[in-house]
């Protein structure tokens, strides 16, 4: 271990007080033993003596070459104590061979001998128990395996969280017996007092920016927590929690739940259970919401990372081609979309990108922000798809599965080059839920007649009826629609009603009529008309 650690540890777990101390950060230490005059000092060694001693040493050291080596030195307790500080140190500073030192009383010397031999021969059995502990997280099968394994040679329990404090695993609830925590692993997340000691931790500093282990007291629960950050390329995804239960092995715990993080974050990256939480707190979120998560645990995840989401928003997902994802330029797309919504909130979703967008009171996109996507089309998106508005972030999921049924349906009817608003194919995505044998019979029975007549005459009255009812009646605009002039219109609306008897003048024949040719519309797509 390092000298400057021992140090620490002699002053905080044995209560020893250094007179005078200049250690190296770099400096190591393997074996602890006594100073005697001729020694040859070696290297990685603290040597520990009385400074008269050490001054024996130095004389005997006379004209060799200057060794660089650790002292840890007893100075005497009397009058002559400031005498023989100042000898000491000049001693040190003279000669030049000693690389780093720290002085105590005479007194102490004995008892700080033994307490370095403790700590070391304690540091040394934990080295061996890393190994073992390292061992066993490498034969894990998988997550629940590898905290259990480690819990039971820690003889503590172990509950992994992500960044926004939602409960992923624990090594086993039987081995859980504080009230707080079996609340905590019922409901699925950490405890709001839980979460605030942790943020008062962060506030008030220094906190680790690293994995390094860190206690966490709770006023309300049975035990102090050891935790450790879970990182991914430098990013937080989540905490390793001891319940320390049982103090024994303290120190073994303390150094090996950084390593143990580390393990827990690539078995992470294999799951797919799991795969939501490398993102930041927003992503986990906006993954939350996306896929039904609990809305009390959201909310307080919400609260507790201060992140707000606009009063009224769309989901918009976008697919970019396969060549786009070969050359992996999604990132890029991803930048061009963010600065086209600007305040949008983002999370990559397998081959898609969801957007959740804010959006003006009539529920669509600006004019120039919807100008400006649709010119990406030519840059290798082949789908854009927006949801109906959402005036509710926890009815998220909804508005997010419009989406995904708006590319089923853009798939059916090969939709290109068009931003395709739920609102626009809603009926599609109907009349896709039901069972394509039964859809035919609910279209109107004049279309077949139109189209029977067309086939047999080669006419086009199926295609004018159609645009006819979807220009609502306009008779200038469908002549236009259509390339014909207006009285050649009027024939063929004569000539359909001759061969239908259809009312044009009756709302519901026109609605039944539109129901009609979009079911079509979609049945003959699929071939089934």
């Amino acid at each position: 271990m390092r000298f400057s650690q021992l140090k620490n540890r002699l002053e905080n777990d044995y209560g020893l007080v250094f007179v005078d101390a200049r250690i190296r950060e770099e400096d190591e230490i393997e074996e602890i033993a006594l100073l005697e005059a001729g020694v040859e000092a070696r290297d990685k060694v603290l040597y520990v003596a009385p400074s008269d001693t050490f001054f024996s040493w130095q004389k005997s050291r006379k004209g060799k070459l200057p060794e660089k080596r650790n002292m840890l030195l007893g100075l005497k307790k009397g009058r002559e104590d400031e005498d023989d500080f100042s000898s000491c140190r000049g001693e040190i500073q003279s000669t030049g061979n000693i690389e780093s030192y720290a002085v105590v009383s005479e007194m102490e010397i004995l008892k700080t001998l033994q307490a370095a031999n403790n700590i070391l021969h304690e540091e040394k059995r934990t080295g061996t128990e890393m190994a073992e502990l390292m061992a066993l997280t490498m034969k894990a099968n998988d997550l629940k395996e590898m905290i259990a394994s480690v819990s039971v040679k820690l003889d503590n329990p172990i509950i992994l969280i992500d960044s926004g404090f939602k409960i992923l695993d624990v090594s086993s609830e039987d081995s859980i017996d504080d009230p707080i925590w079996i609340k905590n692993l019922e409901r699925g997340y950490c405890s709001y007092e839980f979460i605030r000691e942790v943020q008062k931790l962060e506030e008030k500093g220094p906190f680790p920016s690293n994995s390094t282990t860190f206690e966490v007291i709770c006023r309300f629960s049975l035990y102090r927590k050891l935790c450790s950050k879970i990182f991914w390329k430098n990013h937080l995804v989540g905490y390793v929690i001891l319940l320390e239960k049982n103090k024994a092995k303290e120190a073994l715990a303390e150094a090996f739940l950084p390593y143990l993080g580390s393990a827990v974050c690539e078995m992470l990256q294999r799951s797919e259970k799991h795969r939501g939480i490398f993102g930041s707190q927003r992503e986990n979120l906006l993954y939350e919401l996306l896929h039904g998560g609990e809305e009390e645990l959201i909310r307080i995840r919400m609260k507790n990372s201060r992140i707000e989401f606009p009063e009224k928003v769309v989901c918009l997902v976008v697919r970019p081609n396969e060549y786009l994802n070969s050359i992996h330029a999604a990132e890029f797309l991803k930048e061009q979309i963010l600065r086209i919504l600007p305040g949008s909130s983002y999370l990559k979703e397998k081959s898609q990108m969801v957007f959740i967008v804010r959006i003006q009171k009539d529920g669509k996109l600006k004019a120039e922000e919807e100008k400006r996507l649709l010119s990406l089309f030519h840059k290798g998106v082949e789908h854009m798809g927006i949801s109906r508005p959402c005036a509710n972030i926890m009815n998220l999921k909804e508005v997010y599965r419009q989406c995904i049924k708006l590319y089923r349906i853009r798939e059916r009817l090969r939709v290109e080059d068009e931003i395709m608003y739920f609102e626009k194919y809603s009926f599609y995505v109907m009349i896709s839920e039901m069972k394509e044998r039964e859809l035919f019979q609910f279209s109107h029975p004049a279309l077949r007649t139109l189209r029977e007549h067309d086939q047999a005459h080669n006419s086009e009255l199926y295609e004018t009826l159609c645009v006819f009812t979807r220009c609502r009646g306009h008779m200038i605009k469908a002549a236009e629609l259509l390339s014909i002039h207006r009285n050649s219109l009027s024939y063929r609306i004569s000539r359909i009603l001759d061969l239908t008897g259809l009312d044009l003048q009756d709302d519901e024949e026109i609605f039944r009529l539109i129901c009609g040719f979009k079911l079509e519309q979609y049945l003959r797509v699929s071939g089934s008309v």
